[in-house]
C-alpha cells in the first residue's frame, strides 16, 4: 500500500471540497496526527474540518458524497481512513447550545447528517482552534469560539465514559484496540494536563502501569496491522474489558485530583 503523504492527501481534498462548495466554504482545517505528530502510514486518519456559511442542511450534500466517492476510487487506499466534519458558522459558533446538524463522513461510517449537540465535539473544536492548520479560508481563531482547558479535559472525561460504557461484545478487534488507546490517551491528558497524541498516551501509561504493558502493545500491534492481529480470543478480550474498565474508574478520579493545569510527567 502506497499512501500519498497526508500534507498531499488534505490538498487534494481541500481542492474537492472548495470545488463543491465554492463560496459556502469559509474555512478548511487540518488536524490530529497530520498536524500534531504520531501519523502511522497506512493506518492513521486523515482529519479536517470544514466550516460552511450555511448550516449543513442547505448544502448540496449530494453532490458532496459524489466527491468523497470519487476521491476514494482513485484511492482506496484512504477508504476507511477519513473523517471530514461539515459545520455551519453559526452552529460552531453557539456550539455548546447549538442542534445544528453536522455533515460527516468517518471511519466505519458513510457519508451522513447527524442531528446532534455541537457541544459533543468539543475535543475536535479545541484542536482545530489549538493546533489546526488552515488549508483555506479563515483562521481557525476567528471562527471557532474560545475553549478553556478546563472545558476540554471535562469533554476527555465524558468520552472517555462513553468509551467505557460502549458494548464490544460483537465488536471487531480494531474496536477493541481503539478503545484501549483512547483510555491510554484520556489517561494522559487528565493526568499531566497536555495534549496527546496516541503514541504519547501509550508510552505514558506503559510505563505508569507496567502489568498492562502487554496488553498495551498488543493493542498497537492490532492497530497497526488494521485489525488482523490481536483480540480474537477471548482471555484478552476479557482482559481489554478489565483494562477499560480499570481506566475508565482511573481518568475522572485523576481529573478530580489534577485539577491545577500544570503539566506533570
Amino acid at each position: 500500500m502506497n499512501d500519498l503523504p497526508p500534507g498531499d492527501v488534505a490538498a487534494t481534498l481541500a481542492s474537492n471540497v472548495l470545488g463543491v462548495l465554492g463560496d459556502d466554504l469559509v474555512g478548511l482545517y487540518l488536524y490530529g496526527s497530520a498536524v500534531s505528530g504520531g501519523f502511522d502510514p497506512g493506518v492513521s486518519d486523515i482529519d479536517l474540518v470544514a466550516v460552511t456559511a450555511t448550516d449543513v442542511g442547505a448544502l448540496d450534500l449530494a453532490a458532496l458524497d459524489r466527491m468523497h466517492g470519487h476521491f476514494l476510487g482513485r484511492f482506496p487506499e484512504w477508504s476507511d481512513r477519513l473523517e471530514i466534519v461539515y459545520v455551519g458558522r453559526e452552529t460552531l459558533r453557539t456550539f455548546r447550545t447549538s442542534r445544528g446538524g453536522l455533515a460527516v463522513i468517518s471511519p466505519g461510517e458513510p457519508f451522513h447528517v447527524r442531528e446532534e449537540l455541537a457541544a459533543e465535539w468539543l475535543q475536535n473544536w479545541y484542536l482545530v482552534r489549538e493546533t489546526g492548520v488552515c488549508l483555506h479560508g479563515a483562521e481557525a481563531a476567528a471562527v471557532v469560539p474560545p475553549i478553556a482547558w478546563p472545558e476540554y479535559v471535562a469533554a476527555t472525561v465524558r468520552y472517555a465514559d462513553e468509551v467505557r460504557n460502549r458494548s464490544r461484545v460483537d465488536a471487531g478487534p480494531r474496536d477493541i484496540a481503539y478503545a484501549i488507546l483512547t483510555m491510554c490517551r484520556a489517561f494522559r491528558t487528565v493526568r499531566t494536563h497536555a495534549q496527546s497524541s496516541k503514541q504519547e498516551g501509550v508510552a505514558w501509561a506503559r510505563d505508569r502501569i507496567p502489568e498492562w504493558a502487554w496488553l498495551i502493545d498488543a493493542a498497537i500491534e492490532c492497530r497497526l496491522s488494521r485489525g488482523t492481529v490481536g483480540f480474537k480470543d477471548e482471555p484478552s478480550r476479557a482482559a481489554a474489558e478489565r483494562f477499560i474498565a480499570q481506566l475508565g474508574d482511573e481518568v475522572p478520579r485523576a481529573a478530580s485530583q489534577f485539577d491545577n493545569p500544570v503539566s506533570r510527567s
